[in-house]
């Protein structure tokens, strides 16, 4: 057998079954080849402690001891382990063979495909962090948590692996951009440290980018003792996920405790997230056809029954658009006010009419009395001054739903539609109410656009008491 310190080239059959074909690259530990099972006949990855480190006793040990935990989990986002042994003098293990593209630098993915790349890895995690033992008290061991990390296989499908593509000067940059804050304060990795890096992964998968980065691993790390994670409208204005904020903000809370505390939770938030997206997207109804008309009796009153009207199917998470909303409580007290406002307000100006009328009658009588016969009528007392018209902020503010007629609004999404004291959605902190869906609310100034985003100031009443503030306009459907 060859020396300790010959390359797998130099051993063109290994133990008589594994032929190594060519090196694909290098993890932290590993040089990483593509090979052939000679008795099996398929395709596998054989994974050989690195030259350099085949002295180290304190890499080969972690080496091998990963080799064992890999080979005790099972899950589909995760290399299943075949066969492992030593060659001149270094430890190998031989995988299953994949082949796929990493998702770093692949740019922000579709909802749906970021959610359930996200959706495998946390699985995986869970796995691992399930299996705790005398010998695994953190669980089993599995692949570090980054999009380096994770290649994209086939349409729909990942795995978590230890990548061989990057150069090996930048892997401990790569995963800094993960580690969680409490690893650079000298505390122990934990279940909770996972979730961290979890949540900035979805949120790397979500936007296109990482939130946290330095010029070299050591400042990297470093940072997330005192970075704040951005919303994901930063960089993704067009995306609007409450729930995917509230779970990348709790992923990656500053402290072990605010978080998920192990990936089980995660992907129970998760799981909540993909439901929520599923429910709120129904199938359209199909119009129904008109039915054929029935022979109606001689000398019989006629009842023509009008047409069946196709229903709504409700919101669409996806598009955020509402085809058709059911009345509410609320648009019918609009309406009913609109009404009686109306009439009121016709009554006044039919008598300011008749008064104008009048006046302008006896000015006229008494001009002509005055020129003829010289006797001077007598002038009309000062009268009071005619109420001023409603406007939306003066005396007779109450009958605006008259002039704000075309000014209703309803507010047009599922979970309900955020009224902030700003037009700004990158602070969370001036968030007024949740403004639940269908429920009126009135325009009180033109659209304003800021950051990529329709404004509209507007005034509303949930639970008896009034709020005004700006409310995103995409998410507001005129009442007709």
């Amino acid at each position: 057998m060859a020396d300790a310190t010959a390359t797998p080239t130099a051993v063109p059959l290994l133990f008589g079954r594994y032929r190594v074909q060519e090196q694909l690259g290098e993890t932290r530990l590993a040089s990483v080849y593509a090979a052939s099972d000679e008795r099996l006949q398929r395709q596998v990855l054989l994974h050989l402690l690195r030259k350099d480190l085949a002295s180290q006793e304190r890499s080969r040990t972690r080496f091998i001891s990963e080799i064992g935990q890999s080979a005790q989990r099972s899950h589909p986002a995760l290399l299943e382990v075949f066969d492992s042994g030593e060659a001149a003098g270094r430890p190998f293990m031989i995988t299953e063979y994949v082949r796929g593209r990493p998702l770093h630098n692949l740019g922000a993915l579709s909802i749906t495909q970021a959610l359930l790349s996200i959706r495998q890895v946390a699985g995986a995690v869970a796995v691992c962090q399930s299996s705790v033992g005398a010998d695994t008290p953190g669980g089993l061991y599995h692949p570090p948590i980054s999009s380096s990390n994770l290649l994209l296989v086939d349409a729909g499908r990942v795995k978590l692996v230890e990548s061989w593509s990057l150069p090996s000067g930048e892997i401990l940059a790569d995963l800094a951009s993960y580690r969680a804050p409490e690893l650079s304060e000298g505390q122990p990795l934990t279940p909770a440290s996972a979730t961290y890096s979890l949540g900035l992964l979805l949120y790397e998968l979500l936007t296109g980018e990482r939130p946290v980065s330095g010029a070299d691993a050591r400042s990297t790390a470093l940072a997330h003792l005192s970075v704040r994670i951005p919303p994901l409208a930063q960089h993704r204005p067009t995306l609007y996920l409450p729930m995917a904020e509230q779970l990348v903000a709790k992923a990656t809370a500053r402290y072990p405790e605010h978080r998920y505390a192990n990936a089980q939770e995660f992907v129970a938030a998760l799981d909540a997230l993909l439901h929520d997206l599923a429910a709120s997207t129904q199938r359209l109804a199909v119009p129904l056809a008109p039915r054929a008309a029935q022979p109606v009796p001689a000398l019989q009153p006629v009842v023509v029954a009008p047409h069946p009207q196709p229903r709504s199917s409700g919101f669409d998470s996806t598009s955020r658009i509402s085809r058709q909303a059911p009345p509410s409580a609320g648009i019918n007290n609009v309406r009913t006010r609109s009404n009686l406002t109306r009439s009121l307000v016709g009554w006044l100006v039919m008598i300011c009419l008749l008064l104008m009328v009048a006046i302008g009658s006896y000015m006229g009588v008494s001009a002509l009395i005055n020129q003829f016969s010289g006797i001077s009528m007598p002038s009309l007392p000062s009268l009071p001054s005619l109420p001023s018209l409603p406007t939306e902020s003066g005396p007779l503010s109450w009958l605006g739903g008259f002039f704000t007629r075309d000014k209703i609004y309803i507010v047009n999404l599922a979970e309900g539609l955020n009224l902030r004291s700003q037009p700004d959605v990158t602070d969370d902190a001036n968030i007024l109410i949740v403004v639940p869906n269908s429920t009126p609310v009135t325009k009180l100034q033109d659209p304003e656009v800021k950051d990529n985003i329709a404004w509209l100031r507007v005034s509303v009443e949930v639970s008896g008491k009034h709020y005004e503030g700006w409310m995103s306009l995409k998410y507001l459907r005129q009442e007709q």
